[in-house]
């Protein structure tokens, strides 16, 4: 993939970035030293481990092992391809892409293209709708709402005419091919095959985007009491619904400053609040949380308060998903509003400062709270059914302190004796382990296998390209015993014959080895930092030279004895002689132990 892309682009984009910069608009950052800590993004931990080196453009996580420059990190992060994150970093950093360098030349990327570009003409032109004459009764509409002016742009709200086929119309005026369009979800084929027709029509627009601000969907709510109420668009090449929250494109620097995201179901749920000043907030367009989308909100902060419709459906629907947030060991509130209330119906009577003053439940009072009073607790049968429930909440939690205070708690409640729910959770446990995994990272096996002394060297040269030179005469590529070390060094070796720098990312985007990433920066924040670089250097490669001889000999061993169980003793001079001479010269490197000094 970095073929499409020249060189001096990525250098450029790359000279322009500050990793440290980018990375704390998804995480929080804090310094340390020269460095900068915070808590891993891409799994689980308690102390950061998680290291940002901004000198070598780095970063790496010594718990789970990821790692590389500011390219691999929005790959991980937002889950993007390569060419999307240059052609991100282009635009942020205002360097010029030479035309269609970033894409392939497949289908694929020509659709996914066209489908974005429809969805910006579509905004647009329900944007313009809205504001025309015909949108009159939709800006009152809002304006009723309390949705304001400058929200209505912010959020790009717009307007689906009462017509049967004007977008449709419309896009295909603006050279669209009608294939595309369907692809794009906003239109729908007549039942008899004779056309099209919008898919949206006399409906409020909410365009729904990533966190890139493209548009990616819609959703349409009528504007009297007609049915249903929802119009959203169907799944695409560029929508999956599970994996997207609307408004964190808008919201994710807040909830990592404050490190709280509060979680509603709508769009108007959602900014009603944001417009009052409540901008850690977010919409999770449905009824539950996803394993996806709880992963999206987790990048960002651990801490989730839900505040959910106050019917007895919203309120199921939330308890589905609280054993989705524990297995990712999220902090969980729930915001109970009163009956009949929304966010939005609440903010607008109450105020904003009301909705803040309200104090969410905590997620086992909550969910006992709720069970109790769906089965009671009057027989055997009933605690057995809220017991049940509860422990598959119980068996989430990590933390063995808080798991036995709820254990205890939960007996007390129930009059249950804690030993049998004991018993009861090791049963829920061995059910339910492995049933959500938050995923795994993993590499080519064999670029694992690196020697420290490889390791060293490798980061040494990048360090110090002036090094390069020096160990190219002494050591041959072939020299090396792994194979990944062979290509890497290959590589520097001829970016040095070429006059080129060498660096970490020039290495990361030019080398397509699976785990070179993080690879590189172990070694940038684990073996490259030395007093006297020379004479580490001279170390690691009598290191390798050393147990290159050793292997030598083992193989002439074995090769020696082949010859003598034949009776082939020209064979076995020959072969004693080769023997003799690498003992020599195997004698010159001393014992076989290699010493780093810092």
């Amino acid at each position: 993939m970095p073929g499409f892309i020249p060189d001096n682009t990525l250098d450029q984009i790359l000279d322009r970035c500050n990793i440290a910069e980018i990375i704390s608009s998804y995480i929080p950052l804090k310094r340390a030293g020269r460095n900068y800590k915070a808590i891993c993004p891409f799994h689980h931990e308690k102390t950061p481990s998680f290291i940002v080196n901004p000198e070598k453009g780095i970063f790496h996580c010594f718990g789970c092992s990821v790692g590389g420059n500011v390219f691999s990190f929005i790959m991980k992060y937002e889950r993007l391809e390569f060419p999307e994150v240059v052609e991100m970093l282009a635009k942020k950093t205002g360097v010029a892409l030479p035309e269609r360098s970033i894409r392939s030349s497949g289908e694929s990327s020509s659709v996914i293209d066209g489908i974005y570009k429809i969805h910006e003409f579509a905004t647009a032109y329900f944007q313009n709708m809205l504001m025309s004459a015909s949108g009159k009764r939709t800006r009152e509409y809002l304006a009723k709402r309390g949705i304001g002016s400058e929200t209505t742009r912010q959020f790009r709200l717009g307007l689906a005419p009462d017509s049967w086929d004007s977008l449709f119309v419309y896009l295909k005026n603006k050279s669209f091919k009608k294939e595309l369009i369907e692809k794009s979800g906003l239109i729908i084929p007549r039942p008899d095959k004779s056309g099209y027709y919008d898919r949206f029509r006399n409906r409020l627009m909410f365009p729904i985007f990533n966190q890139r601000d493209k548009v990616i969907a819609f959703g349409g709510r009528v504007l009297d009491d007609s049915q249903p109420k929802y119009v959203n668009s169907p799944e695409t090449q560029i929508y999956n619904k599970s994996r997207t929250l609307f408004g964190l494109n808008f919201a994710r620097r807040y909830i990592s400053e404050k490190n709280a995201a509060v979680v509603v179901e709508g769009y108007t749920d959602f900014m009603t609040p944001y417009q009052n000043g409540m901008k850690n907030i977010i919409a999770s367009c449905g009824t539950a949380l996803t394993p996806d989308q709880i992963r999206l909100l987790k990048r960002h902060s651990r801490s989730v308060i839900i505040v959910y419709d106050s019917d007895k459906a919203g309120e199921m629907a939330t308890l589905r998903g609280l054993d989705l947030l524990l297995a990712e060991d999220m902090e969980v509130g729930i915001l109970r509003l009163p009956k009949g209330s929304d966010p939005d119906s609440f903010i607008r009577k109450y105020g904003i400062e009301a909705f803040q003053k309200l104090k969410p439940i905590g997620l086992f009072d909550y969910k006992l709270n709720m069970l109790t009073s769906v089965h009671g607790v009057d027989s055997a049968e009933s605690k057995t059914r809220v017991a049940a429930e509860m422990l598959k909440t119980i068996s989430k939690i990590s933390n063995a302190i808080l798991k036995a205070e709820y254990i205890k708690r939960l007996a007390e409640s129930l009059k249950i004796a804690e030993d049998a729910l004991r018993m009861e959770l090791g049963r829920v446990k061995r059910e339910y382990d492995g049933s959500y995994s938050a995923g795994t990272f993993s590499f080519e096996e064999g670029i694992l296998t690196l020697s420290i002394a490889d390791k060293i060297i490798i980061g040494l040269m990048i360090e110090d390209n002036n090094l390069i030179s020096f160990v190219k005469k002494k050591l041959g590529c072939n020299e090396f015993s792994n194979k990944f070390t062979q290509a890497i060094v290959k590589f520097i070796f001829k970016f040095n014959e070429e006059n080129k720098p060498v660096n970490y990312s020039t290495l990361i985007n030019q080398l397509e080895i699976d785990g070179l990433d993080s690879l590189l920066s172990e070694i940038a924040t684990e073996h490259s930092t030395f007093t006297d670089k020379k004479k580490n250097l001279e170390d690691c490669i009598s290191w390798i030279k050393k147990n290159n001889l050793k292997r030598n000999l083992n193989e002439l061993r074995n090769q020696i004895k082949e010859a003598q169980g034949v009776g082939e003793q020209n064979r076995i001079t020959e072969l004693v002689i080769q023997y003799n001479k690498l003992i020599k010269e195997s004698n010159r490197y001393g014992n076989n132990r290699l010493k780093i000094q810092n």
